[in-house]
């Protein structure tokens, strides 16, 4: 990426001004980047050689609508969610049905395999308190659901705060928030549980 900056308290045509929580560019003041729209990754080139990836976190502005500020998260992106196939939903549900079980509702799906069907407030408390720096346990409803309203993400980031995203009803939108409290994480994730259950 080019080195361009911001001094004139406009970016040039072409070109956002961005904020960047850490990394190689964590003391940069003005640095912009292509847009808007703002990247979703930016890869940067490490002068010990390698790349650094950021993630897109949000888009705001200080003062100007017409003039938004990207804000960048140090970490990278985010892993691939391990969310089970189609064909391993139908798996699932017909071991529930073999065992004499009603049908799964929702899963839980660790970075390190770990699985637990319909989980109570008992296990979403253990499944984040064995997290650790970037793990991530993802929900899945498993039964009807409307397209882009059927998971839940929690990683545990570098700076040891709490990522928790989901889709936002049928729009797709993605909501995304942080928190250094694993009590309100475990209270998101509960309250998420509830709403998907009562549909």
């Amino acid at each position: 990426m080019e080195d361009v900056f911001d001094v004139t308290g406009r970016p040039p045509k072409g070109w956002m001004r961005a904020v960047f929580r850490g990394g190689p560019y964590g003391e940069d003041v003005g640095r912009c980047i292509p847009g808007p729209p703002a990247p979703a990754t930016l890869s940067v080139p490490l002068p010990e050689g390698g790349v650094h990836v950021y993630r897109l976190w949000t888009v705001g502005s200080w003062s100007d609508p017409d003039d938004p500020i990207a804000v960048y998260n140090p970490d990278g992106p985010p892993p691939p969610s391990p969310l089970l196939t189609a064909q391993e939903r139908q798996w699932a549900q017909a071991g529930r049905r073999e065992q004499g079980l009603g049908p799964v509702r929702l899963v839980a799906l660790t970075d390190d395999g770990r699985v637990t069907y319909d989980p109570d407030a008992a296990a979403v408390e253990a499944m984040l308190a064995g997290l650790g720096e970037r793990q991530y346990v993802v929900l899945q409803r498993l039964t009807d659901h409307d397209e882009g309203d059927c998971h839940l993400q929690v990683l545990l980031s570098a700076d040891a705060v709490y990522e928790v995203e989901h889709r936002a009803g049928t729009t797709g939108e993605r909501q995304r928030t942080r928190s250094a409290s694993r009590a309100e994480v475990r209270d998101t994730i509960l309250r998420w549980i509830a709403d998907q259950s009562s549909r």
